[in-house]
């Protein structure tokens, strides 16, 4: 059950978000019983004697979310990050326990879904208004705004159909955000444009919490959440792991993730749990990696890339090695375990001297991968490749985002394609 409080500006003071008890639950055969009713009447009755197989996508889920707090929501794939924020806007029905928000509210969830594509921009401006049950004038008062940001002027009266997919979202992402609401559901929406739109929504959705507004920021990027978030609410198996201060959740997440708990599945194709974070690492730590974290050009630390974005990892060590250079490696797995690329310094000549402390510097001047979810190894090695001096399987995690394209597989190749007449 869902409800909303009266406008929170005119009311007393109390939580803008607030779920207890909540859950929601899904049946899997019910995709399948529409496509066997279309087959025929016997095989959909078949399958309405056989139990039900149901499935609890978020249970037992209670928060209260003040005015004027960021909140952050993490989880791996499929911990039911962003059906929480869809149950949160109405989006879905809870099948248990009871949601309620305080004011106006904008879900930056599914970009662009109340666009109509043959529409232009400028008129769909106006269809979202209406939908979120924008006054007209309001609507009118921040035309020009909304224009300016999305930076598309020039394509305003062109019907949306015929806008890139990154036109199409920098729209939506503006018009939604010009209607300044008392609750904002952000849904990885930051990957939304070039840099310097990212970093101008960024600005904006930040300026609203200077106003009071209360903002939900579901997201890959833990460096992102550490620092915006006060509070973050871990999700695993669609259940509440964790409810607190952000580090310390990232540093749980982490746990999970390097227990391979966290993403992926939970079980290999015989059935046994992923191994613990003990059996990930092994070596006679002569040469001993002290951290890897992931920057982008700038050296702002984060883990959540877009394709073609540089990406650099950065790997600290401390050796104790009386003499000689060891070999540094480092390996891009998908959360399959399937090995993408695995290069070390033996192969291409490390720039720079080595010394008994330090940093090693990885670097990809174009990310090719597409989007999806990434484990990272990084380990040392003597010259000869057979005593490992530190080694971290698949320790950590990264993401890529929003690669647009429809081609398939893991890694993006520079090709062409040419026909010729017989």
């Amino acid at each position: 059950m869902s409800s909303t409080f009266p406008d929170p500006k005119s009311g007393p003071a109390g939580p803008a978000v607030r779920a207890s008890s909540l859950g929601i639950r899904f049946n899997l055969d019910l995709e399948r019983g529409v496509r066997l009713k279309e087959a025929g009447l016997g095989a959909f009755r078949s399958l309405l004697r056989r139990k039900k197989r149901e499935f609890w996508a978020l249970r037992d889920i209670n928060l209260e979310i003040p005015r004027g707090e960021i909140f952050g929501v993490i989880g791996g794939n499929g911990a039911g990050k962003s059906t929480l924020l869809k149950i949160i806007a109405g989006i879905f029905p809870a099948t248990e326990g009871d949601v309620a928000t305080r004011g106006s509210l904008a879900p930056l969830i599914e970009l662009g879904a109340a666009f109509n594509p043959e529409l232009t921009g400028a008129e769909n401006i106006d269809f979202t208004g209406s939908v979120y049950r924008i006054p007209r004038p309001v609507v009118r008062e921040n035309f020009d705004r909304i224009v300016e940001f999305s930076g598309l002027r020039k394509f305003i009266h062109t019907p949306v159909k015929n806008y890139s997919s990154g036109m199409f979202l920098r729209l939506a992402f503006s018009t939604v955000i010009f209607f300044e609401p008392d609750i904002v559901l952000i849904d990885e929406v930051f990957a939304v444009g070039d840099e310097v739109f990212q970093q101008k929504s960024f600005e904006k959705i930040l300026s609203f919490k200077e106003k009071g507004a209360t903002i939900l920021l579901v997201s890959h990027d833990l460096n992102l959440i550490s620092q915006i978030c006060g509070r973050v609410l871990l999700l695993h198996r669609g259940r509440q792991a964790f409810l607190g201060p952000a580090e310390e959740a990232v540093k749980r997440y982490h746990q999970l993730i390097t227990s391979g708990e966290g993403i992926g599945p939970d079980t290999d194709h015989d059935g046994n749990r992923a191994p613990a974070a003990d059996s990930r690492r092994w070596g006679t730590r002569q040469v001993e990696i002290t951290s890897v974290r992931f920057a982008d050009e700038r050296g702002r630390f984060k883990n959540a890339f877009s394709q073609g974005e540089y990406f650099e990892a950065q790997i600290s060590y401390v050796s104790r090695l009386q003499d000689g250079v060891p070999v540094f490696g480092v390996a891009i797995n998908t959360i399959y375990k399937l090995l993408i690329y695995g290069p070390n310094t033996l192969e291409k000549e490390i720039e720079g001297e080595f010394k008994d402390r330090g940093l090693v510097r990885f670097i990809i001047p174009s990310l090719p991968l597409f989007g999806g979810d990434y484990l990272f190894s990084a380990s040392a090695y003597d010259p000869t490749l057979a005593q490992a001096y530190d080694h971290h399987e698949m320790m950590y995690h990264f993401r890529v985002t929003g690669s647009g394209t429809r081609d398939f597989g893991c890694v993006r190749i520079d090709s062409r394609w040419k026909v010729e007449g017989a």
